[in-house]
């Protein structure tokens, strides 16, 4: 398949609306492209780019013909397309790559070594930010782990202070651990369970800081019934004797005590006829009388009411004589419970002892007068009655005090035991909840660095791979120095193997930095090498090659076009663009060769084109045209140079758009170099060479004006200074032309006669 031409380019970059001429050969096997800079070189390039890339042509509108079949550049990647290789300044771009940062670099060559040191360099750069990935998620979890690490020591040093004694040995040397380990066995409920009330932790915190006391006897104490005696004492103070009363002695109690007694000092074993008292005989009526008002059944009653009174008595006595243990002399703890149970013990105790002992008093009473009914409420009143429950209850709370204080003393190593224990579960438990959200942090940080970690290893063996197969591509340095030196001309350069590229030396030293004529050197080679890829069908393929020699001298160039040539000349077709018009001079007479044997045009298989980018309207318009015969048919570049000076001077139009001569300054400057430098070889410099020509001074002036101002070194100018100059632009180009002729008539003769026949004939005669 072969390119046959570029039917149309309209608005893709300096082609605004290029039509195929009718005038113009359509490609053959070999094209060569001739335009200067600017003209469209580059553009073309890139379109044969797209189609070996497959990828459309976004800009403009595009068509390209091939075997005959039309393609629009919108269809290249579903197309049937030849297979092309390019070679312009973008497989150049993408041919050497010069690794940064080392003070000798290392370079990589060839698209494919190119693209595969990009992905290490990418990689590279994402490992360095993978690497600072893991640098910095070790570092949370670093900090995560101190916070949580910190916490902990500052916890059990708390706990360890609060808790540590000489009966608690335990916690001597409570640290971190001991809380990790508390902490991994609480549970939010557990936890919760485990918090003590401020009044609690005080008593655990007593109780742990108490020191073994002596056991303490309970309090004994048999509360009486106190209802029960009120009963009996009721009963005993209804009742009345029924006796012979004498009733001087129930009307006088005492008197009646006395002689009751007195009685019994005269009956009995102390039995006597005379009184004790007075030495009087005693009437034996008297006696019986007596003995009859104080019969048994009086005894008996008196009795009686004595005994339940010593009771009573004997019940007051144990309440009024029950004695509290000083609080004191139980564990801290407890001494508060055993205050609060005698506090409420006590005032019922007192109000039992006045019961008791006015219940005793009515008693006696009564046992002094037995005949005298009583009411035992009466005898009471405003006594209360004290709540035996009531007292039953705090005797058995200040009991259960004393029961702790010498359950303690006897189990005193375990109840500190347990109280460390209760505060120790009670201070971790408050710290559960900020332990677990460091602990969380920690895990979550944990979870990103283990999201990360692996990346680095996985980077480092994707880069390693690709280096292996850079490695396994690479050619031998000795190759490519020969291949450089033919190419060049010269082996000044020369490249040696070193990691996974080449470092090169200029002369013996490091090319730190390679220049654009050696960058473009080395990716021509590199270009012309690829052709010989099994892949790549060399007879029937496009190949494509823009300016490879830019900034070659005269010897390298011609070694350059030598290499090339013996590398291309089998291509199915070929084309070659240029500015360089050595370059050119080199492919021009090679294609010549190669048509020497075709006398039919059509048929012969070097084709020769020219490019052309005016500026209409203010814009650049670049077109393909047939080469100028004069570009063709001559050596030097100065015939053609000559005619467009000559024929832009003698126009004929009345009215031109200043635009069109933007190119002219430039045109002229290099008509006038290669004149002057032919005729005053030993003068370099513009300048110094119109110096020497004897021609009118102002007339220099204004020529050399003209060229500086608007043109730069070989390239077309834009429109960036004073319009004015530019209209001068045919007086100007006249006065050129007649430098030379005054330098050389008949050097200018020759060259009207070349260019102007007719005019030159017509100037004969």
């Amino acid at each position: 398949m072969k390119v046959t031409r570029i039917n149309k380019i309209r608005e893709h970059r300096v082609f605004r609306d290029f039509t195929w001429p009718g005038n113009l050969q359509p490609f053959g096997q070999f094209n060569l492209i001739y335009g200067w800079n600017g003209s469209g070189k580059t553009t073309l390039s890139s379109l044969f780019r797209h189609l070996q890339t497959r990828s459309a042509v976004a800009e403009g509108d595009v068509e390209f013909e091939i075997d005959s079949a039309k393609v629009s550049g919108h269809d290249l990647e579903t197309a049937r397309l030849p297979s092309v290789r390019v070679f312009n300044r973008d497989f150049i771009a993408s041919t050497i790559l010069a690794a940064d940062g080392r003070m000798d670099p290392i370079y990589y060559f060839g698209e494919d070594s190119v693209e595969k040191q990009k992905q290490v360099e990418k990689l590279k750069d994402e490992l360095d930010r993978a690497e600072r990935e893991v640098a910095t998620a070790r570092t949370e979890k670093s900090k995560a782990e101190k916070t949580l690490d910190e916490f902990c020591i500052n916890k059990a040093r708390v706990i360890k202070e609060l808790l540590i004694s000489s009966h608690a040995p335990q916690y001597t040397n409570y640290d971190k651990r001991d809380l990790k380990q508390a902490v991994g066995k609480l549970t939010d409920e557990s936890a919760k369970s485990a918090l003590l009330a401020d009044e609690d932790k005080e008593k655990l915190r007593k109780h742990k800081d108490a020191q073994p006391k002596d056991t303490v006897s309970e309090v004994a104490l048999d509360v009486p019934d106190f209802d029960g005696l009120a009963s009996e004492a009721k009963v005993l103070l209804q009742r009345s004797l029924v006796s012979q009363v004498v009733e001087e002695l129930a009307a006088d109690k005492e008197v009646g005590a006395w002689v009751q007694q007195g009685l019994a000092l005269h009956t009995g074993d102390r039995k006597s006829d005379r009184c004790r008292f007075c030495e009087q005989p005693l009437p034996a009526a008297r006696v019986q009388r007596l003995e009859a008002h104080f019969n048994d059944a009086f005894a008996s009653f008196q009795s009686e009411v004595a005994a339940l009174a010593r009771r009573v008595e004997s019940e007051r006595g144990r309440v009024a004589g029950v004695q509290f243990p000083d609080p004191a002399r139980l564990y801290d703890h407890l001494a508060s419970e055993l205050q609060s149970a005698t506090s409420q013990a006590r005032p019922i105790l007192e109000e039992a002892s006045a019961f008791l002992n006015a219940l005793h008093e009515v008693l006696l009473r009564k046992r002094e007068s037995p005949f005298e009914r009583m009411s035992v409420e009466s005898a009471l009143q405003g006594t209360p009655r004290p709540d035996r429950g009531a007292l039953i209850r705090a005797s058995q709370a200040v009991n259960a005090a004393i029961e702790k204080h010498n359950a303690t003393t006897n189990d005193f190593a375990n109840k500190v035991k347990e109280a460390c224990g209760a505060l120790e579960r009670c201070y971790v438990a408050e710290a559960f909840a900020e332990y677990r959200l460091l602990s969380d942090a920690v895990m979550a940080v944990e979870s990103a660095l283990q999201g990360v970690i692996n990346n680095p290893p996985t980077l480092k063996t994707k880069i390693q791979a690709i280096e292996r197969e850079t490695v396994e591509h690479r050619r031998p340095a000795e190759e490519l120095n020969a291949e450089l030196c033919s190419y060049l001309g010269h082996d000044e350069l020369r490249l040696d193997v070193k990691d996974a590229g080449y470092t090169m030396t200029r002369g013996g030293q490091p090319a730190g930095d390679l220049s654009e004529s050696e960058k473009t050197a080395i990716a021509f080679l590199y270009f012309l090498k690829s052709l010989q890829d099994r892949s790549f069908d060399h007879a029937n393929s496009v190949i494509v090659i823009d300016d490879p020699v830019s900034s070659l001298d005269a010897n390298s160039l011609f070694s350059a076009f030598g290499y090339m040539k013996e590398r291309t000349q089998g291509a199915g077709q070929l084309f070659v663009l240029t500015h360089n018009f050595g370059f050119f001079r080199q492919v021009k007479n090679w294609f010549h060769y190669l048509n020497r044997r075709k006398k039919e045009p059509d048929l012969r298989p070097g084709r020769f084109y020219l490019l052309k980018a005016p500026i209409v309207a203010g814009r650049r318009m670049a077109s393909l045209e047939p080469l100028d015969p004069l570009l063709e048919q001559y050596e030097s570049e100065y015939h053609y140079l000559f005619r467009v000076v000559y024929e832009e001077a003698h126009r004929g139009d009345a009215e031109v758009m200043l635009e069109e001569y933007y190119g002219m300054p430039n045109v002229a400057r290099r008509l006038v170099e290669a004149f002057l430098a032919f005729h005053y070889p030993a003068i370099q410099g513009l300048y110094k060479q119109m110096e020497e020509v004897d021609f009118d001074a102002s007339k220099k002036t204004r020529i050399l004006r003209f060229l500086h101002t608007y043109s730069h070194s070989g390239s077309i100018a834009e429109p960036e200074h004073d319009p004015s100059i530019l209209s001068e632009t045919r007086s100007v180009l006249s006065e050129v032309l007649e430098l030379i002729e005054k330098c050389d008539p008949v050097h200018y003769k020759g060259m009207t006669s070349i260019v102007a026949p007719a005019e030159a004939e017509s100037d004969d005669r």
